[in-house]
C-alpha cells in the first residue's frame, strides 16, 4: 500500500464533546515534515478557540504556533463540502458555532515552524471550550522524512 509508505496516517482525536475544552493526542515530529490536521464539527453551540502548540514532552504546550487553515465550502454532506476556502494563517482561530456547524476544518503546519531550539518537538491542538460545546472528531496526516513501508508510531 503506497499511501502507508508516503504518508503517516493517525487518529488524534475520536469522537468527543469538548465543552471543557480539549487536546488531541500529541504528535512527535522529530520523524516528519508536516502535520495536516483534519477535524470535522458536528453541531457547536458557541464559538471555539483552536491552538497549536509545541512542548519538549507529550502533552506539554510550551510555544504557540501560527499555522494555516481552510474551511470547507459548506456543511458536510453538502454541494461543495469538499471545496477548501483561500489559505489563511492564525495562532488563534475562532470557529463560529453559527458558521462553521458541520464543517470540516484543515490545518496545517510545517515541523520548521516548531520551536526546536529550545527541543519541543512535540506537537498539540487545543481546542478551547470558551464557554461552549460541540462535537469534534480528528485525524492528523503526516509528511515523513524517511519513508517505509511500515512506519513506528508518532505517538507517546
Amino acid at each position: 500500500m503506497r499511501l502507508a509508505e508516503e504518508k503517516k496516517i493517525v487518529p488524534v482525536l475520536h469522537s468527543t464533546d469538548y465543552g471543557s475544552g480539549v487536546d488531541t493526542d500529541s504528535i512527535k515530529m522529530s520523524d516528519y515534515h508536516r502535520a495536516t490536521f483534519i477535524l470535522t464539527f458536528g453541531a457547536i453551540a458557541g464559538d471555539a478557540i483552536i491552538k497549536l502548540y509545541s512542548g519538549a514532552t507529550n502533552a506539554a504546550k510550551t510555544s504557540a504556533l501560527t499555522f494555516h487553515y481552510a474551511f470547507g465550502g459548506a456543511a458536510q454532506g453538502s454541494a461543495d463540502c469538499d471545496v477548501l476556502a483561500a489559505d489563511a494563517t492564525s495562532a488563534a482561530l475562532t470557529v463560529t458555532g453559527a458558521t462553521y456547524d458541520d464543517f470540516m476544518l484543515v490545518i496545517e503546519i510545517d515541523a520548521a515552524d516548531m520551536d526546536v531550539a529550545n527541543s519541543e518537538e512535540w506537537l498539540t491542538l487545543e481546542i478551547d471550550d470558551s464557554g461552549t460545546s460541540g462535537i469534534v472528531h480528528g485525524v492528523a496526516i503526516l509528511e515523513p522524512r524517511y519513508s517505509g513501508n511500515r512506519s513506528i508510531t508518532a505517538l507517546a
